[in-house]
């Protein structure tokens, strides 16, 4: 049954996938505050204006890396926060692209950021887990999550 259940729910590889998103969004939220540096600076501007301007330099990240170092407890607990993840690869290489077509980023300020979030985005699909624990166990005729042995199927 073990080996069944890994291939189904790689929990051992969902918690490094959680532990790299979380680092990798403790390091974008550490880059906003200690903006400007040599990690981050705005091209033209010297310093950000505008009513939002402040919302850029929020530190937003660390809210979704401390819900990645939560799930990385028990990754088939929180296997949802793993959409979260895809979502948040798939707008932060959105969002790249298009700040590099309007020359708003170089693109040698984009090639690490975009392929951070292609690796993640590609790590979190394939690892994605293909059944819940509880089928795996149904599947594998075993006890159940809980602990309880399933009774008998009643022919």
């Amino acid at each position: 049954m073990a080996n069944f259940q890994e291939r189904l729910v790689p929990e051992r590889s969902l918690r490094l996938i959680f532990l790299l998103m979380a680092a990798w969004d403790l390091l974008g939220g550490a880059v906003q505050l200690v903006f400007p540096s040599f990690l981050f600076r705005l091209k033209d501007a010297v310093e950000p204006s505008g009513v939002l301007a402040g919302r850029a330099f929020s530190g937003a990240l660390f809210v979704t890396a401390v819900l990645y170092l939560i799930a990385a407890l028990h990754p088939t607990r929180y296997r949802f926060i793993l959409w979260l993840g895809v979502i948040e690869q798939l707008v932060a290489i959105c969002a790249g692209v298009f700040h590099g077509a309007r020359n708003d980023i170089g693109w040698g300020g984009l090639v690490l950021p975009i392929g951070v979030a292609i690796a993640l985005l590609v790590l979190l699909l394939l690892n994605y887990p293909r059944a819940l624990p509880e089928e795996a166990a149904i599947e594998e005729g075993e006890a159940d999550v809980s602990g309880r042995e399933r009774p008998p199927n009643e022919e």
